[in-house]
């Protein structure tokens, strides 16, 4: 008897906090060149609904996005795997595996891949407002 309360608590629970899973092995990949006038081949599975667009990209070996702004929104770049190489307005820092590239609403910023391997990363665009 308490075990069953405690799974309808925790079932009710679940659904209410809208919990759930994005599994991007089942996501159409789609391979972009030149995203944002860049160059090279981007790979990416996405997640879009009306609130953000969550992104598991891979950018391959010397390929680079487009400088771009966010107006609106921002951007969170979780590196999976590989080195990504950030230029965030007039700066640049180099993104490792476990590290978070964020980009604030308003501010610039373009991606490369420098090394011969592929830099895989998680993104992140809510949508603000």
């Amino acid at each position: 008897m308490e075990g069953s309360r405690f799974f309808r608590t925790f079932v009710v629970s679940y659904l209410t906090l809208n919990i759930m899973i994005i599994d991007f092995d089942k996501i159409a990949e789609e391979n972009i060149e030149g995203f944002k006038g860049g160059k090279g081949r981007l790979s990416t599975r996405n997640y879009t609904d009306e609130k953000a667009r969550i992104m598991y990209s891979t950018l391959r070996p010397g390929a680079s996005t487009g400088r771009h702004q966010h107006v609106g929104s921002f951007e969170v770049m979780y590196v999976v795997s590989g080195e990504l190489t950030v230029h965030y307005d007039d700066r640049e820092e180099t993104a490792r595996v476990g590290q978070v590239h964020y980009c604030p609403e308003g501010h610039f910023h373009w991606v490369e891949n420098r090394t011969d391997h592929d830099v895989v990363y998680l993104g992140i665009v809510p949508a603000l407002g």
